[in-house]
């Protein structure tokens, strides 16, 4: 038997989680969250709060039906926003509070269905008005908004009117804030980053999506606090890690899957506070690296190092589910 059909036989027999989760709280119906507390239908999401129907998002509190909503509170229907505090029906903005229907804003106050606008307050599709006027004229507006199918129906005329507005006035290539030397988009606060989308706080990085605290990394989905890494995907807090999936905690370890504060694992699964484990067994620290190079030198022959073996052990496994029982 082959290395990569031990670890094929390895991660058929070992139990799969159904939705993992790390450290959350009274938030049973989520995936892929980390730190949630009374969260409901949320995927892909870290450190959420009384929040609900939300994919791809962090530091949020008490947000519904958005996705890559950052750093925010009380907003709904937002999309790809940062530092929004009760803003509903927006996108591709930044640091704005109680804005309706507005995209392409920074810096803004009291919006509605404007665009392109920066450290604006009190406007209504991009025209000024006075507190009072404003109030009144957007209590009459979100009315009629929500009364005749709110964004979906494209033929009302709040609608027509936004997308006249948003239509006539210029839009940047690239949505970044605080980014140096990066080609991608919508990235904050990053550095030398090639081909990077929904990066935070990351730095020479390439291929890289929905990372935050990253550096050195390549080909990474979900990356989370990460440095030297490659071909991951939803990781977090891990250092050296290649080809793995789900892993917490963990350093100096390649093709694993749902492991958790290990060290120095080669092809395993399923692991908590463990080190030098091959296949799941364990070895002694010299027989653990004279086995890996063994390994490396099989699957070199082979011509698959360097490929994604949890991908190619698992490709061709029939999966099989239980029946209904009616």
């Amino acid at each position: 038997m082959t290395f990569l059909g031990d670890f094929r036989d390895l991660l058929v027999r070992e139990p799969k989680h159904f939705a993992p989760r790390q450290d959350d709280e009274n938030s049973q119906y989520t995936s892929f969250c980390y730190r949630a507390k009374s969260c409901y239908m949320c995927f892909a999401c870290d450190y959420l709060e009384d929040s609900f129907y939300m994919y791809h998002s962090q530091h949020i509190k008490d947000c519904m039906d958005g996705m890559s909503v950052w750093e925010s509170e009380l907003s709904y229907e937002c999309m790809d926003t940062v530092s929004f505090y009760n803003c509903d029906y927006c996108w591709n903005g930044a640091n704005n509070r109680d804005c309706f229907l507005c995209e392409d804003m920074r810096g803004c106050k009291n919006c509605f269905g404007s665009s392109g606008l920066r450290q604006a307050e009190y406007m209504i599709f991009n025209i000024k008005f006075s507190k009072e006027e404003y109030l009144k004229k957007v209590a009459e507006l979100r009315k009629e908004f929500l009364e005749n199918g709110v964004w979906f129906n494209t033929e009302s005329r709040i609608m027509k009117k936004f997308d006249e507005v948003r239509f006539s006035v210029p839009h940047a290539q690239w949505q970044q804030i605080r980014c140096d030397e990066c080609v991608g988009d919508y990235n904050t606060n990053s550095k030398k980053c090639y081909w990077g989308f929904d990066l935070d706080n990351c730095e020479d990085s390439t291929y890289v999506w929905n990372c935050f605290n990253t550096k050195d990394c390549v080909d990474g989905l979900y990356v989370h606090s990460g440095e030297l890494c490659h071909d991951l995907m939803s990781v977090h807090t891990v250092y050296n890690v290649d080809s793995s999936f789900w892993m917490i905690g963990c350093s100096d370890c390649k093709y694993g899957y749902c492991c958790h504060q290990c060290e120095h694992c080669f092809g395993c699964t399923n692991l908590k506070h463990k080190k030098y484990h091959i296949l799941n067994k364990e070895y002694s620290k010299e027989d653990y690296f004279k086995k890996v190079a063994e390994i490396e030198t099989e699957l070199r022959s082979q011509g698959i190092y360097g490929e994604n073996l949890i991908y190619l052990a698992m490709k061709d496994v029939e999966l099989g589910m239980p029946e209904v029982l009616n």
